[in-house]
């Protein structure tokens, strides 16, 4: 059960030291309790109405929350939680200092770390949890571990087609920042993925990953098709 924590001692918040503003959050970083923590706030949305800005705010700063909860006890390696305001759009969370994986594909002892970001993802969908994000802009390599970062997107889900989105994503993202190195990433990562989820579960993700990268393909020929007839 994720308990919202009291909001006293928590509004000096919007005044630390600003780290990344995205379209749904800003992440800021300073002191709780003593340690260095994440301050991950969603903003308020002027163009909607402030009372189901407010609910819609809180209701996914208490999903991410739970979804984060879920992941680290399925044994994914996923920041500490320190406290959880929904109403205010805030969770605290332990700050993890290192590299992303985007920084180290092709450096030294990269492969074994495709190889546990295959890991990690298996564990988080054994949870029963699916990322929505799964990038190596999101796994950040600290103390010898991989962490799994910025679950704002996920969600509950135990079916293959949101599983096989995650991959997706993933295999997009490394193509795109790492070109040369992708095609052995993937083969690493798929490796991991296999030893925690198993043949039969990796077999059927991959398969429907294949199928969506084909969907993908087809659309965009069909836009280039219509395009050049003056249709598109």
């Amino acid at each position: 059960m994720v308990r919202e924590a009291p909001l006293i001692g928590l509004e000096w918040a919007s005044s630390l030291p600003l780290v990344k503003r995205g379209a749904e959050s800003e992440i800021r970083v300073g002191e709780f309790l003593g340690i260095r923590a994440v301050f991950k706030v969603r903003v308020p949305k002027a163009y909607m109405h402030p009372e189901l800005d407010r609910r819609l705010r809180a209701q996914r700063t208490l999903k991410e929350a739970k979804v984060m909860i879920a992941a680290s006890r399925a044994g994914a390696s996923v920041p500490r939680i320190l406290a959880v305001h929904p109403s205010a759009g805030l969770i605290v969370m332990e700050f993890v200092e290192g590299p992303t994986l985007k920084d180290l594909v092709g450096a030294d002892g990269w492969e074994e770390l495709a190889v546990e970001a295959g890991r990690q993802l298996a564990l988080i969908h054994g949870a029963g949890v699916v990322h929505g994000d799964y990038t190596t802009s999101n796994m950040i390599v600290s103390g010898g571990r991989l962490y799994v970062i910025d679950f704002g997107l996920s969600d509950f889900s135990s079916g293959v087609e949101d599983r096989a989105v995650d991959v997706h994503l993933l295999r997009r993202a490394v193509l795109s920042t790492h070109p040369g190195h992708a095609a052995r990433f993937m083969e690493l990562f798929m490796e991991g993925y296999r030893e925690v989820a198993g043949e039969a579960e990796a077999e059927r993700v991959a398969r429907r990953a294949d199928e969506i990268e084909l969907r993908g393909r087809y659309v965009a020929a069909r836009s280039s098709v219509w395009g050049r007839v003056g249709l598109g």
